[in-house]
């Protein structure tokens, strides 16, 4: 697979992605000009952190459309359990214009680290539970993928305040691998905490539901002090 733009940006600068609570075109534009340098959108979805839902591809194909149409990078998680995006799916979310995909390396069917047909750059997420080292740490054959997501927070943690033991193992995931890794806001990770991340060797933060709410006004807000805070990082 060719590099993708969230990818191709990761490598160059750390950066700010947003996850959606629901596939809005009028908050992707929000979080947009509060600063943020890509979004993440759902479907197939019981999203744990906000408590929403989204619906089928066929559902919210217009919605993704207006999402992309905004021009900043969209990546998209494609289900979970056993709602999980068909080939089919996924080369209709290429077709619109969505530039990765991201699924816990648990949920991930082993055929979606080499869809050769599909322009799509593939993030996978570790869990609390699961770390998939080999997919990190093998640097031959094609099926390793692009990015990493460091979702490795158990949910009775959510929302709690990040710790030593937390970036400990953000860096020694950085560590070994040789893809960007992103940190998503399962814990309550404050703007000012942002230069720890940094010096973690993480390559961006992902702030969704647990620092941003599920409201437009509170997701640009917290975009925007995000924004501010890796701006003086750089």
């Amino acid at each position: 697979m060719s590099i993708g733009r969230t990818d191709a940006m990761l490598r160059s600068r750390f950066g700010l992605l947003v996850s959606l609570p629901r596939n809005d075109a009028e908050m992707g534009r929000a979080a947009l000009e509060a600063g943020a340098d890509g979004l993440k959108v759902h479907i197939n979805l019981e999203h744990f952190a906000s408590g929403l839902s989204t619906g089928s591809l066929d559902e919210e194909a217009d919605a993704l459309r207006e999402i992309v149409a905004l021009g900043a990078p969209v990546g998209i998680v494609p289900g979970a359990g056993e709602k999980i995006a068909t080939r089919e799916e996924m080369l209709r979310l290429a077709e619109i214009g969505i530039d990765f995909f991201d699924l816990y390396a648990q949920d991930m069917p082993a055929w979606m680290l080499a869809l050769d047909d599909c322009p799509m750059s593939v993030m996978v997420a570790f869990s609390a539970t699961h770390r998939p080292w080999a997919l990190v740490e093998n640097v031959g054959g094609r099926s390793r993928p692009d990015m990493i997501e460091a979702s490795i927070i158990a949910h009775d943690d959510y929302g709690t305040q990040l710790t030593a033991a937390d970036v400990s193992e953000y860096a020694e995931i950085a560590r070994r691998a040789s893809q960007p890794v992103v940190v998503p806001t399962q814990k309550a990770i404050r703007p000012d905490e942002v230069g720890v991340l940094v010096d973690a060797g993480t390559a961006g933060v992902l702030i969704g539901a647990i620092v941003t709410g599920s409201e437009a006004g509170t997701m640009a807000h917290a975009t925007e002090q995000f924004r501010r805070a890796i701006d003086i990082q750089s």
